[in-house]
């Protein structure tokens, strides 16, 4: 819930701070800005769950979490909130390394994909219950959502009785017999993380943009902007529990090709909504699409890296997925100001289906010529 829960709100925290100059962009970032303190912050969080342990900095982490996040709630100042909203990147970064730290220390093999698996599945569904909520403590008081960061509170409790700090040893020597553990590929890993920062970019358009187009239709309360991103959010989570139905029949460049041409596809229906409930639908084709993004990126970016580069790799790939949300507003509204919202979202829908017809050609070529640099594979094999 770091970023898009406060996302009904935005506009009337941009008419609460009009007299700031650029306030349209700055509480745009108030969204985004979570993700860059993420991407700062994760590698300094990894070197300190191995340097003083998982429970202290989880502990630590969550109690930074819920004052920063809730800090929102009596600032004054929108770069204040701005600050508060960075030291929430912090706590965010903190949080995100030790749980996944904690499933890799607990779990080994099927089990470990299986929890993370859960995990995966409970931010989703997290985010619907957190985004609707947000909506309807918006209709409140702009301030109101803000609040909702404060309940991490009550999980430290839990953390300190529940959470055991796993025995830490020396990292087992690489195996040279291991035929997994080998170079990876850099075309392969360019291209995984490539999409992942584009297809992030293009999703946050849907919580920066979305409340200030629904904003525009008559009788549209932060109930009902909280729903619609809630419905985005909820398609993908579906999605991403079934996602292995997805890798049995297709491969990962097709499974890409999917979520960008229905991403792009709920992106221009958007564009030619004359109403909520068009608007609703779009979203809800594009929340489809978006939910196949990130388990593919991780679990094709994983079964690509040999085990002794796994960490870096994957830390690669988070800093695509943070650096995509930080500058989504960066790179999306310049072309809002330029040509509107709904042109905006039909410019950016086309280029996704770009992205999906290039995609398309790749699989063509990789199908006639398989021998060429193309080195893909199968996600059931």
């Amino acid at each position: 819930m770091s970023g898009a829960t406060i996302g009904p709100v935005l506009p009337i925290m941009s008419e609460a701070f009009a007299d700031t100059p650029d306030a349209a962009f700055l509480t745009r970032l108030v969204l985004t800005m979570p993700a860059l303190f993420i991407v700062i912050s994760s590698p300094f969080a990894g070197y300190l769950v191995d340097r003083f342990g998982r429970k202290k900095l989880l502990l630590a982490a969550v109690l930074l979490y819920g004052f920063a996040g809730s800090a929102g709630s009596w600032l004054d100042s929108l770069t204040a909130i701005l600050v508060s909203r960075a030291l929430l990147g912090v706590a965010v970064a903190g949080v995100m390394t030790v749980c996944i730290t904690l499933i890799g220390d607990y779990y080994k093999g099927l089990e470990r994909q299986r929890v993370m698996g859960m995990m995966n599945a409970f931010m989703a569904f997290g985010g619907v219950l957190f985004i609707t909520s947000g909506g309807i403590l918006a209709d409140i008081s702009w301030r109101a959502p803000f609040l909702i960061y404060a309940t991490a509170l009550f999980l430290i409790p839990a953390i300190w009785l529940l959470i055991t700090e796993p025995a830490r040893s020396l990292p087992p020597k690489d195996d040279q017999t291991n035929p997994r553990d080998r170079s990876v590929s850099l075309l392969i890993t360019a291209l995984i993380v490539t999409m992942a920062f584009f297809g992030m970019a293009m999703f946050y358009m849907i919580p920066v943009h979305i409340p200030f187009l629904l904003d525009r239709f008559g009788d549209m309360n932060s109930t009902r902007i909280g729903l619609a991103l809630s419905s985005f959010v909820l398609m993908g989570a579906i999605t991403s529990l079934n996602f292995h139905h997805f890798l049995r029949r297709l491969t990962y460049p097709a499974v890409y090709l999917l979520c960008f041409f229905l991403l792009g596809s709920g992106y221009v229906l958007i564009s030619f909504s004359g109403s909520y409930h068009q608007i609703f639908l779009g979203m809800v084709i594009g929340g489809i699409g978006s939910g196949l993004l990130m388990p593919n990126s991780s679990i094709w970016l994983l079964s690509e890296a040999p085990e002794h580069l796994r960490g870096r790799i994957s830390g690669m790939l988070t800093t695509a997925v943070f650096l995509g949300q930080f500058l989504s507003p960066v790179m999306t509204q310049p072309l809002v100001d330029a040509i509107s919202i709904p042109a905006a979202f039909l410019l950016v829908g086309s280029a996704v289906a770009l992205v999906a017809f290039l995609l398309s050609v790749i699989l063509i070529l990789k199908s006639r010529y398989r021998r060429a640099a193309f080195p893909f594979r199968s996600g059931s094999r």
